[in-house]
């Protein structure tokens, strides 16, 4: 078993929950401006969580993945306080910074991901992109090439974070549905799926949370003995 989170944690991951339940409550009624307000507050709890709950001093890991959720609530910021003009593209570039640092963060344990161990399986992570990509291209203009950089990075965050287990398999999976959602609404005039808002920001927040619980979880477990290592099998997760 790893360790158990400390009364910090848990009362930052019930803070957290709690915001999260706030904002997607604004999503469906429709309040704008609580929406908005509340958006700004998921990360840094989240964050705060993974702050709480990680052991100092902190390793390659915990660290580029408070980089990616310093970025992630940046491309939550930002965009609210510039021109509306401006808003879409100060928000993609926000997130392929996260992105690029999540993919920093679960390099390392590219060995124990579907790369390696399950080829297989890259094939729907790779016809995913392609599919988006093949929508978004004839509406997309100017913007086609930062479409295909963001979905080419939001896609190997995705493959790699399998390496960490079938939690961050989950998150990553499910974070590449939510930026999946974004795109069609931005890039595809036929697309209209009721309740977006909500559906992005349900899929985001979960899996941003499901990230970050695995690499809690690989913190914690990272001073076992090797004995007490979790199997090939408990790391590389089927997607």
């Amino acid at each position: 078993m790893g360790r158990s989170l400390s009364t910090a944690a848990r009362i930052g991951a019930a803070v957290a929950v709690a915001l999260v339940l706030v904002h997607l409550t604004a999503e469906a009624t429709g309040a704008q401006d609580l929406s908005t307000v509340s958006q700004w507050t998921l990360m840094p709890a989240l964050a705060g969580v993974v702050l709480a709950a990680t052991r100092r001093p902190r390793g390659r890991l915990v660290t580029w993945v408070l980089v990616a959720l310093g970025f992630s609530w940046l491309g939550d910021l930002v965009p609210s306080l510039v021109a509306d003009d401006l808003s879409f593209l100060v928000m993609v570039g926000f997130f392929l910074l996260a992105q690029v640092a999540y993919v920093v963060a679960f390099a390392p344990a590219v060995r124990r991901s579907v790369l390696h161990r399950r080829r297989l399986l890259v094939l729907p992570y790779a016809a995913v992109l392609v599919t988006l990509v093949a929508l978004c291209a004839p509406h997309a203009g100017s913007l086609l090439v930062p479409v295909c950089v963001y979905g080419a990075m939001l896609t190997a965050m995705a493959v790699l974070a399998t390496g960490l287990g079938r939690v961050a398999a989950v998150g990553g999976a499910v974070f590449l549905v939510s930026d999946a959602l974004i795109a069609l609404e931005a890039f595809v005039p036929s697309w209209d799926l009721a309740g977006q808002g909500f559906w992005v920001m349900l899929t985001y927040t979960v899996g941003q949370g499901l990230l970050a619980a695995a690499v809690v979880r690989h913190d914690a477990t990272e001073g076992r003995t090797p004995e007490q290592q979790p199997s090939g099998d408990d790391v590389v997760a089927p997607v």
